[in-house]
């Protein structure tokens, strides 16, 4: 899929003085579109709750908290495993010509997010945000993996060959 599911965008221009806040919730066709985005299984919810708050030079902080309830598939017996998200999360906003060169950024701190024609693509954010969350192996507490293996070939000794000689020429040697 080409582009983030969630549009969602949040207008700077109103918010230039004073802090900000915004919910926001998925919609059935945007909850579809999610659930192909992230790779799971069924997501029932997702919402967020956003606080802009105007920084200097026309920078902003946006920090709040992800929802969503989600049913993805265990990686023991592929079973649906439901999933509760809750994620807190602050990002800054730049616009790009604040931004400058990546090699120009500190190496310890995360990169700011653009901001992009007057507006805050926070729906993009949320989309990545929600795709890092979920977990990578998810399995049900009751799921155990059974496995046993094929049973392997004894392994030959390099000597195999010559106990085979030796049963052969202690026949030969009673006659």
């Amino acid at each position: 899929m080409t582009g983030a599911p969630l549009q969602w965008s949040i207008d700077t221009i109103p918010m230039a003085q004073a802090p900000s806040g915004f919910s926001f919730a998925a919609q059935p066709a945007e909850l579809e579109a999610l659930k192909a985005y992230a790779g799971v299984e069924a997501l029932t919810a997702f919402t967020a709750e956003v606080k802009v708050v105007p920084l200097s030079g026309g920078k902003f902080r946006a920090s709040g908290t992800l929802k969503a309830n989600a049913v993805q598939a265990s990686v023991v017996n592929l079973e649906p495993v439901p999933a509760s998200i809750e994620e807190s999360f602050t990002a800054e906003y730049w616009p790009a010509e604040a931004i400058g060169k990546p090699e120009d950024l500190p190496f310890d701190t995360d990169p700011p997010e653009t901001i992009v024609a007057g507006r805050i693509p926070i729906g993009t954010f949320l989309c990545e945000l929600f795709a890092v969350s979920i977990d990578p192996y998810p399995r049900n507490e009751s799921d155990a993996f059974e496995w046993e293996p094929a049973e392997a070939p004894a392994a030959a000794s390099p000597f195999a060959s010559l106990v085979q000689l030796k049963v052969r020429n202690s026949g030969a040697d009673k006659e």
